[in-house]
């Protein structure tokens, strides 16, 4: 990194303010100089090890070859004079910055509606399921992994880099199951406002009209020995695939998009 009249930079990308910080890394907004385009550079932290390096670049090169709508693509990496780590990616908040999808939820009283959630979950299995295929996983997601972009659609930022950064990328059936069920755990938050912890309160006591197809969803998302193995598995399972043709579900208008969840891409 280099200093430019008291401007950081990091190669082409002056980093123009610092934004809050993920759990993973620190994030700085970015401004490519050549194409005047907005970018987020993560700092990952030093890594003063020979050991840790080559773990990072191992890291950029797995997980870089991912190519799907709802993770963050890997633009750019680097180490610095100083041996931090960085990588760059897509720009995908707004003026007040990044918008993780906790975030998006207290913003909204804690609660979504099911014409919300249920294209929120299918988006992240999507890019679940792209990563499977390409034998890296994640494991468990939490709400604050997920970006919520200006066209109000979700991404899956720094996919796979924790446990990458500790040689862990390969494919792992257990944690590919794991990662499933988080998503599960995330949808029930996200539509009932309550973690998805034990005892576990069927959604449909708590929300009225809820289609009784997201308890089955639940319950078998759910179940230890027969949950979903595979991210296919659990999208074809989701109350829309069961009860209506996909997309013939009306969703609400609403003035600012990064309010609603909307569809993904068709596959």
């Amino acid at each position: 990194m280099s200093e430019r009249t008291h401007r950081l930079t990091l190669g082409p990308y002056v980093l123009t303010r610092e934004l809050q910080a993920s759990a993973l890394a620190q994030r700085f907004l970015a401004l490519h100089e050549t194409d005047q385009s907005s970018h987020v550079a993560y700092r990952l932290g030093v890594l003063s090890r020979r050991a840790d390096q080559r773990r990072f670049l191992a890291a950029v090169e797995s997980l870089s070859g991912l190519d799907e709508p709802h993770i963050l693509k890997i633009e750019q990496f680097a180490l610095d004079q100083t041996d931090a780590a960085w990588v760059v990616t897509p720009f995908t908040g707004d003026a007040d910055g990044v918008r993780t999808l906790d975030r998006l939820l207290r913003d909204k009283g804690g609660q979504l509606n099911a014409f919300e959630v249920e294209p929120a979950v299918t988006q992240v299995l999507q890019g679940v399921r792209h990563a499977h295929a390409n034998a890296r996983c994640n494991g468990p997601l939490a709400l604050s992994d997920l970006l919520v972009d200006r066209h109000g659609r979700i991404v899956i930022e720094l996919y796979g880099f924790r446990r990458a950064l500790q040689g862990q990328s390969a494919m792992n059936a257990e944690v590919a199951r794991d990662e499933i069920r988080s998503v599960a755990e995330i949808g029930y938050q996200l539509l009932t406002g309550l973690r998805a912890e034990e005892p576990i309160i069927p959604a449909g006591r708590l929300i009225k009209r809820l289609d009784p197809a997201w308890d089955d969803w639940f319950e078998r998302a759910f179940d230890p020995t027969a949950g979903f193995d595979t991210a296919d598995e659990a999208l074809a399972a989701l109350p829309s695939s069961i009860t209506v043709p996909p997309r013939s579900r009306p969703i609400r208008a609403v003035r600012n998009v990064l309010e609603l969840i909307r569809p993904g891409r068709a596959d």
